[in-house]
Protein backbone atom coordinates (compact mmCIF):
# COMPACT_ATOMS: atom_id res chain seq x y z
CA UNK A 1 0.00 0.00 0.00
CA UNK A 2 1.41 3.37 -1.17
CA UNK A 3 1.80 5.77 1.79
CA UNK A 4 -0.55 9.47 1.54
CA UNK A 5 3.55 11.10 0.43
CA UNK A 6 3.17 8.22 -2.31
CA UNK A 7 -0.55 8.97 -3.49
CA UNK A 8 -0.22 12.57 -3.65
CA UNK A 9 2.94 12.19 -5.95
CA UNK A 10 1.72 9.90 -7.76
CA UNK A 11 -1.51 12.20 -8.55
CA UNK A 12 -0.31 15.31 -8.70
CA UNK A 13 2.20 14.64 -11.59
CA UNK A 14 -0.92 13.84 -13.82
CA UNK A 15 -2.22 17.43 -12.90
CA UNK A 16 -0.39 19.80 -14.98
CA UNK A 17 -1.64 23.16 -15.03
CA UNK A 18 -0.87 27.00 -15.71
CA UNK A 19 -1.91 30.53 -14.22
CA UNK A 20 -2.60 32.97 -16.87
CA UNK A 21 -3.54 36.79 -17.02
CA UNK A 22 -5.64 37.69 -20.17
CA UNK A 23 -7.51 41.11 -20.87
CA UNK A 24 -11.12 40.43 -21.76
CA UNK A 25 -10.90 41.89 -25.23
CA UNK A 26 -7.98 38.81 -25.74
CA UNK A 27 -10.67 36.48 -24.63
CA UNK A 28 -13.51 37.89 -26.71
CA UNK A 29 -11.21 37.72 -29.74
CA UNK A 30 -9.99 33.78 -28.76
CA UNK A 31 -13.99 32.99 -28.49
CA UNK A 32 -14.63 34.49 -32.28
CA UNK A 33 -11.63 34.18 -33.77
CA UNK A 34 -11.87 31.49 -37.27
CA UNK A 35 -10.98 29.06 -36.20
CA UNK A 36 -12.33 29.34 -32.44
CA UNK A 37 -9.31 29.38 -29.92
CA UNK A 38 -11.60 29.02 -26.96
CA UNK A 39 -14.54 26.43 -27.33
CA UNK A 40 -18.07 26.42 -25.43
CA UNK A 41 -19.23 22.75 -25.92
CA UNK A 42 -23.06 23.33 -27.30
CA UNK A 43 -24.68 21.20 -24.49
CA UNK A 44 -22.68 23.26 -22.14
CA UNK A 45 -23.35 26.62 -23.57
CA UNK A 46 -27.03 25.76 -23.10
CA UNK A 47 -26.50 26.10 -19.58
CA UNK A 48 -26.10 29.90 -19.77
CA UNK A 49 -28.63 30.65 -17.50
CA UNK A 50 -27.44 34.41 -15.38
CA UNK A 51 -30.84 36.13 -15.78
CA UNK A 52 -30.09 40.19 -17.19
CA UNK A 53 -30.40 41.38 -13.49
CA UNK A 54 -27.06 39.25 -12.80
CA UNK A 55 -25.74 39.90 -16.18
CA UNK A 56 -25.83 44.07 -15.66
CA UNK A 57 -24.80 42.82 -12.21
CA UNK A 58 -21.73 41.58 -13.52
CA UNK A 59 -20.94 44.35 -15.64
CA UNK A 60 -20.79 46.50 -12.58
CA UNK A 61 -18.44 44.55 -11.20
CA UNK A 62 -15.76 44.68 -13.80
CA UNK A 63 -16.59 48.66 -14.27
CA UNK A 64 -15.62 48.70 -10.57
CA UNK A 65 -12.74 46.49 -10.52
CA UNK A 66 -14.03 44.19 -7.76
CA UNK A 67 -12.43 40.77 -7.91
CA UNK A 68 -13.61 38.01 -10.08
CA UNK A 69 -12.96 34.68 -9.44
CA UNK A 70 -10.94 32.75 -12.12
CA UNK A 71 -11.90 31.26 -15.46
CA UNK A 72 -10.25 27.54 -16.00
CA UNK A 73 -10.12 26.08 -19.52
CA UNK A 74 -8.79 22.82 -21.26
CA UNK A 75 -6.19 22.59 -23.51
CA UNK A 76 -7.43 20.09 -25.89
CA UNK A 77 -4.81 18.05 -28.41
CA UNK A 78 -5.21 20.51 -31.15
CA UNK A 79 -4.33 23.39 -28.87
CA UNK A 80 -7.96 25.18 -28.33
CA UNK A 81 -9.15 25.64 -25.03
CA UNK A 82 -12.50 23.96 -23.61
CA UNK A 83 -14.21 25.60 -20.73
CA UNK A 84 -14.15 24.20 -17.95
CA UNK A 85 -15.85 26.43 -15.22
CA UNK A 86 -16.92 30.16 -15.26
CA UNK A 87 -19.49 29.78 -18.26
CA UNK A 88 -21.84 32.54 -16.63
CA UNK A 89 -18.87 35.04 -16.22
CA UNK A 90 -17.58 34.26 -19.76
CA UNK A 91 -20.91 34.23 -21.52
CA UNK A 92 -21.97 37.46 -20.51
CA UNK A 93 -18.69 39.15 -21.27
CA UNK A 94 -18.98 37.80 -24.82
CA UNK A 95 -22.69 39.05 -24.71
CA UNK A 96 -21.99 42.43 -23.54
CA UNK A 97 -18.46 43.17 -25.27
CA UNK A 98 -18.49 40.92 -28.18
CA UNK A 99 -21.13 41.56 -30.30
CA UNK A 100 -20.18 44.62 -32.13
CA UNK A 101 -23.73 46.17 -32.58
CA UNK A 102 -26.69 47.60 -30.54
CA UNK A 103 -29.89 46.73 -29.92
CA UNK A 104 -32.79 47.38 -32.30
CA UNK A 105 -33.61 50.90 -31.73
CA UNK A 106 -37.04 50.49 -30.34
CA UNK A 107 -35.90 49.11 -27.61
CA UNK A 108 -32.92 51.20 -26.28
CA UNK A 109 -32.86 53.38 -23.82
CA UNK A 110 -34.11 52.73 -20.10
CA UNK A 111 -37.75 53.50 -21.74
CA UNK A 112 -37.31 50.21 -23.86
CA UNK A 113 -35.06 48.15 -21.04
CA UNK A 114 -38.60 46.07 -20.59
CA UNK A 115 -39.23 45.09 -24.20
CA UNK A 116 -40.02 41.66 -24.40
CA UNK A 117 -36.71 41.71 -27.05
CA UNK A 118 -34.47 41.84 -24.49
CA UNK A 119 -36.00 38.63 -22.38
CA UNK A 120 -36.12 36.81 -25.69
CA UNK A 121 -32.92 36.76 -26.53
CA UNK A 122 -31.50 37.22 -22.47
CA UNK A 123 -29.33 33.76 -22.94
CA UNK A 124 -28.00 34.79 -26.75
CA UNK A 125 -24.56 35.63 -26.80
CA UNK A 126 -25.20 36.94 -30.50
CA UNK A 127 -27.53 39.71 -29.24
CA UNK A 128 -25.94 42.56 -27.09
CA UNK A 129 -26.81 42.94 -23.64
CA UNK A 130 -28.42 46.32 -22.80
CA UNK A 131 -28.16 46.81 -19.01
CA UNK A 132 -29.98 47.20 -16.37
CA UNK A 133 -29.59 49.65 -13.40
CA UNK A 134 -26.52 48.84 -11.06
CA UNK A 135 -27.15 49.00 -7.25
CA UNK A 136 -24.12 51.44 -7.36
CA UNK A 137 -24.11 52.46 -11.35
CA UNK A 138 -27.50 53.64 -11.71
CA UNK A 139 -26.51 55.67 -14.48
CA UNK A 140 -25.69 51.79 -16.81
CA UNK A 141 -29.78 51.93 -17.35
CA UNK A 142 -30.77 51.26 -20.79
CA UNK A 143 -26.61 51.15 -22.02
CA UNK A 144 -24.97 48.97 -23.98
CA UNK A 145 -21.02 48.32 -24.89
CA UNK A 146 -21.20 50.98 -28.09
CA UNK A 147 -22.92 53.55 -26.17
CA UNK A 148 -21.00 53.28 -22.92
CA UNK A 149 -18.54 56.49 -22.40
CA UNK A 150 -15.17 55.39 -24.41
CA UNK A 151 -13.23 55.70 -21.37
CA UNK A 152 -15.52 52.69 -19.92
CA UNK A 153 -15.07 50.67 -22.60
CA UNK A 154 -11.46 50.95 -22.81
CA UNK A 155 -11.11 50.35 -19.21
CA UNK A 156 -13.42 47.09 -19.70
CA UNK A 157 -11.24 45.92 -22.93
CA UNK A 158 -8.29 46.01 -21.00
CA UNK A 159 -9.32 44.82 -17.44
CA UNK A 160 -7.95 41.54 -17.09
CA UNK A 161 -8.95 38.26 -15.56
CA UNK A 162 -6.77 34.96 -14.25
CA UNK A 163 -7.01 32.05 -15.98
CA UNK A 164 -6.37 28.69 -15.15
CA UNK A 165 -5.34 25.81 -18.07
CA UNK A 166 -5.53 22.78 -17.71
CA UNK A 167 -2.33 21.22 -20.31
CA UNK A 168 -2.57 18.93 -22.54
CA UNK A 169 -0.50 16.63 -20.85
CA UNK A 170 -3.50 16.14 -18.17
CA UNK A 171 -5.33 12.65 -18.00
CA UNK A 172 -8.98 13.48 -19.39
CA UNK A 173 -10.06 12.06 -15.64
CA UNK A 174 -8.39 15.01 -13.56
CA UNK A 175 -10.58 17.36 -16.11
CA UNK A 176 -13.40 15.45 -14.97
CA UNK A 177 -12.66 15.86 -11.36
CA UNK A 178 -11.79 19.46 -12.10
CA UNK A 179 -15.14 20.19 -13.27
CA UNK A 180 -17.09 18.23 -11.36
CA UNK A 181 -15.26 19.83 -7.47
CA UNK A 182 -15.70 23.58 -9.02
CA UNK A 183 -19.14 22.85 -10.38
CA UNK A 184 -20.73 21.05 -7.33
CA UNK A 185 -23.03 22.42 -5.61
CA UNK A 186 -23.52 25.23 -8.12
CA UNK A 187 -26.99 26.41 -8.26
CA UNK A 188 -27.42 27.05 -11.66
CA UNK A 189 -26.79 23.11 -12.62
CA UNK A 190 -29.81 20.85 -12.13
CA UNK A 191 -27.51 17.05 -10.97
CA UNK A 192 -28.68 15.43 -14.36
CA UNK A 193 -26.97 18.55 -16.69
CA UNK A 194 -23.79 18.34 -14.49
CA UNK A 195 -23.49 14.83 -15.25
CA UNK A 196 -24.25 15.31 -18.89
CA UNK A 197 -21.82 17.81 -19.34
CA UNK A 198 -18.69 16.55 -17.16
CA UNK A 199 -19.18 12.70 -18.15
CA UNK A 200 -18.75 13.88 -21.65
CA UNK A 201 -14.78 14.78 -20.81
CA UNK A 202 -14.75 11.47 -19.78
CA UNK A 203 -16.49 9.62 -22.89
CA UNK A 204 -19.46 11.23 -25.02
CA UNK A 205 -20.98 7.35 -26.12
CA UNK A 206 -23.01 7.45 -22.84
CA UNK A 207 -24.27 10.66 -22.21
CA UNK A 208 -25.49 11.11 -25.79
CA UNK A 209 -27.08 7.24 -25.72
CA UNK A 210 -29.15 8.45 -22.41
CA UNK A 211 -30.14 11.95 -24.47
CA UNK A 212 -30.77 10.14 -27.50
CA UNK A 213 -33.66 7.70 -25.38
CA UNK A 214 -35.09 10.36 -23.77
CA UNK A 215 -36.09 12.18 -26.26
CA UNK A 216 -38.69 9.25 -27.93
CA UNK A 217 -42.35 9.92 -27.28
CA UNK A 218 -42.46 6.07 -26.42
CA UNK A 219 -40.74 6.80 -22.85
CA UNK A 220 -42.28 10.39 -22.33
CA UNK A 221 -45.95 8.26 -22.71
CA UNK A 222 -44.74 5.66 -19.60
CA UNK A 223 -43.50 8.39 -17.58
CA UNK A 224 -46.80 10.49 -18.68
CA UNK A 225 -44.37 13.63 -18.98
CA UNK A 226 -44.77 14.30 -22.54
CA UNK A 227 -45.29 17.82 -22.13
CA UNK A 228 -42.03 18.14 -20.14
CA UNK A 229 -39.93 20.94 -21.23
CA UNK A 230 -37.04 19.24 -22.41
CA UNK A 231 -34.59 21.49 -20.97
CA UNK A 232 -35.13 19.71 -17.42
CA UNK A 233 -33.37 16.68 -17.67
CA UNK A 234 -36.32 14.97 -15.52
CA UNK A 235 -36.48 12.07 -17.98
CA UNK A 236 -32.96 11.69 -18.76
CA UNK A 237 -32.16 11.14 -14.89
CA UNK A 238 -35.32 8.25 -14.50
CA UNK A 239 -34.27 6.63 -18.15
CA UNK A 240 -30.09 6.75 -15.91
CA UNK A 241 -31.80 5.58 -12.70
CA UNK A 242 -33.76 2.54 -14.64
CA UNK A 243 -30.28 1.30 -16.21
CA UNK A 244 -28.20 2.07 -12.81
CA UNK A 245 -30.79 0.21 -10.45
CA UNK A 246 -31.21 -2.78 -13.19
CA UNK A 247 -27.56 -2.83 -14.18
CA UNK A 248 -25.67 -1.54 -10.59
CA UNK A 249 -27.81 -2.06 -8.17
CA UNK A 250 -25.69 -3.73 -5.59
CA UNK A 251 -22.96 -0.74 -5.28
CA UNK A 252 -26.45 1.47 -4.23
CA UNK A 253 -25.46 2.29 -0.69
CA UNK A 254 -28.15 5.24 0.07
CA UNK A 255 -27.90 8.07 -2.00
CA UNK A 256 -29.29 8.17 -5.04
CA UNK A 257 -27.60 11.31 -6.99
CA UNK A 258 -23.82 9.67 -6.25
CA UNK A 259 -24.96 6.55 -7.14
CA UNK A 260 -26.36 8.09 -10.44
CA UNK A 261 -22.87 9.95 -10.67
CA UNK A 262 -21.14 6.96 -9.96
CA UNK A 263 -22.77 4.44 -12.64
CA UNK A 264 -22.57 6.92 -15.05
CA UNK A 265 -18.62 7.40 -14.49
CA UNK A 266 -18.41 3.84 -14.54
CA UNK A 267 -19.69 3.33 -17.86
CA UNK A 268 -17.87 6.24 -19.11
CA UNK A 269 -14.52 4.10 -17.91
CA UNK A 270 -15.73 1.14 -19.56
CA UNK A 271 -14.79 0.18 -15.66
CA UNK A 272 -18.64 -1.90 -16.25
CA UNK A 273 -19.80 -3.51 -19.59
CA UNK A 274 -22.71 -1.73 -21.33
CA UNK A 275 -23.95 -3.49 -24.15
CA UNK A 276 -25.78 -0.35 -25.85
CA UNK A 277 -28.14 -2.10 -28.72
CA UNK A 278 -29.08 -4.90 -26.04
CA UNK A 279 -29.76 -2.25 -23.27
CA UNK A 280 -31.97 -0.02 -25.78
CA UNK A 281 -34.30 -2.89 -26.66
CA UNK A 282 -34.84 -4.26 -23.51
CA UNK A 283 -35.62 -0.71 -21.90
CA UNK A 284 -37.97 0.14 -25.25
CA UNK A 285 -39.56 -3.30 -24.70
CA UNK A 286 -40.60 -2.73 -21.12
CA UNK A 287 -41.69 0.78 -22.04
CA UNK A 288 -44.40 -0.55 -24.36
CA UNK A 289 -45.56 -3.38 -22.22
CA UNK A 290 -46.26 -0.76 -19.46
CA UNK A 291 -47.82 1.56 -22.22
CA UNK A 292 -50.02 -1.56 -22.62
CA UNK A 293 -51.71 -1.49 -19.38
CA UNK A 294 -50.56 1.14 -17.76
CA UNK A 295 -49.93 4.36 -19.66
CA UNK A 296 -48.86 8.33 -19.19
CA UNK A 297 -46.95 7.60 -15.57
CA UNK A 298 -49.92 5.26 -14.05
CA UNK A 299 -47.75 2.83 -13.14
CA UNK A 300 -45.89 4.98 -11.41
CA UNK A 301 -48.16 6.06 -8.47
CA UNK A 302 -49.66 5.41 -5.52
CA UNK A 303 -53.23 3.03 -5.53
CA UNK A 304 -55.45 2.68 -3.03
CA UNK A 305 -56.79 -0.85 -1.07
CA UNK A 306 -60.40 -0.45 -1.47
CA UNK A 307 -60.86 0.83 -5.62
CA UNK A 308 -57.78 0.25 -6.55
CA UNK A 309 -57.33 3.61 -8.30
CA UNK A 310 -54.29 6.17 -8.36
CA UNK A 311 -53.20 8.69 -5.91
CA UNK A 312 -50.37 11.06 -5.26
CA UNK A 313 -47.53 12.57 -7.72
CA UNK A 314 -45.05 10.32 -9.68
CA UNK A 315 -42.79 8.52 -7.57
CA UNK A 316 -39.06 7.66 -8.57
CA UNK A 317 -39.49 4.82 -5.94
CA UNK A 318 -42.16 2.80 -7.57
CA UNK A 319 -40.59 3.78 -10.98
CA UNK A 320 -37.65 2.04 -10.34
CA UNK A 321 -39.76 -1.35 -8.72
CA UNK A 322 -41.71 -1.66 -11.34
CA UNK A 323 -39.78 -1.14 -14.31
CA UNK A 324 -36.42 -2.69 -13.27
CA UNK A 325 -39.50 -5.87 -12.31
CA UNK A 326 -40.39 -5.79 -15.97
CA UNK A 327 -37.49 -5.76 -17.38
CA UNK A 328 -35.81 -8.52 -15.55
CA UNK A 329 -38.98 -10.94 -16.25
CA UNK A 330 -39.48 -9.19 -19.95
CA UNK A 331 -40.24 -12.50 -21.45
CA UNK A 332 -43.19 -13.20 -19.17
CA UNK A 333 -44.53 -9.77 -19.01
CA UNK A 334 -45.17 -9.84 -22.60
CA UNK A 335 -47.44 -12.75 -22.94
CA UNK A 336 -49.98 -11.11 -20.28
CA UNK A 337 -52.93 -9.08 -21.93
CA UNK A 338 -53.32 -5.68 -20.57
CA UNK A 339 -55.18 -5.99 -17.72
CA UNK A 340 -53.63 -8.71 -16.43
CA UNK A 341 -50.50 -6.76 -16.16
CA UNK A 342 -52.18 -3.74 -15.12
CA UNK A 343 -53.31 -6.24 -11.93
CA UNK A 344 -50.10 -7.66 -10.98
CA UNK A 345 -48.80 -3.82 -11.22
CA UNK A 346 -51.17 -2.75 -8.90
CA UNK A 347 -51.29 -5.46 -6.33
CA UNK A 348 -47.19 -5.21 -6.57
CA UNK A 349 -47.55 -1.40 -5.44
CA UNK A 350 -50.17 -1.80 -2.92
CA UNK A 351 -48.11 -4.99 -1.62
CA UNK A 352 -44.92 -2.55 -1.73
CA UNK A 353 -47.01 -0.26 0.82
CA UNK A 354 -48.09 -2.91 3.09
CA UNK A 355 -44.54 -3.87 3.65
CA UNK A 356 -43.07 -0.29 4.27
CA UNK A 357 -41.03 -0.25 1.15
CA UNK A 358 -42.22 2.67 0.12
CA UNK A 359 -43.31 6.10 1.25
CA UNK A 360 -40.87 7.39 3.92
CA UNK A 361 -37.49 6.52 3.83
CA UNK A 362 -37.76 4.66 0.37
CA UNK A 363 -33.99 5.50 -0.39
CA UNK A 364 -32.50 3.27 1.73
CA UNK A 365 -30.16 0.55 1.19
CA UNK A 366 -32.59 -1.97 2.87
CA UNK A 367 -35.98 -0.93 0.95
CA UNK A 368 -34.62 -0.34 -2.42
CA UNK A 369 -33.20 -4.04 -2.30
CA UNK A 370 -36.38 -4.91 -0.52
CA UNK A 371 -38.99 -3.48 -3.46
CA UNK A 372 -37.23 -4.18 -6.29
CA UNK A 373 -36.49 -8.22 -4.83
CA UNK A 374 -39.95 -8.30 -4.54
CA UNK A 375 -41.12 -6.80 -8.24
CA UNK A 376 -38.57 -9.68 -9.13
CA UNK A 377 -40.80 -12.07 -7.63
CA UNK A 378 -44.07 -10.73 -8.08
CA UNK A 379 -43.29 -10.40 -12.12
CA UNK A 380 -41.93 -13.47 -12.57
CA UNK A 381 -45.08 -15.83 -12.80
Amino acid sequence: MPSLIDQVAEHRNHIKHEALTFSLSELVNMYKAVPKEITIKPDFQRLFRWSREQQSSFIESLLLEMPIPPLFFFETETGLWDLLDGLQRLSTIIKFIGTNKDTPIDVQGSDGNENEWHYDNEYNLEEPLQLLGGEYLTELKGLTFVRLPVQLQLNLKRARLHIYVLKRETKPMYKYEVFKRLNRGGLWLEDQELRNCSIRMLDEEFPTFLQTISKDSTIAQTLGMEYEPQNTYKIEELVLRYFAMKNYSANFKHDVGDFLTEYMEAVARKAVSFDYEAQRRTFYEVCTQLNRALPDGEAFRGKSHGDRKSYGPFSPALFEMIIVGIAENITIVSQLAPEELKGKIIDLIIRAKDLGLTGGGSNSRTKTFGRIELAKQALAS
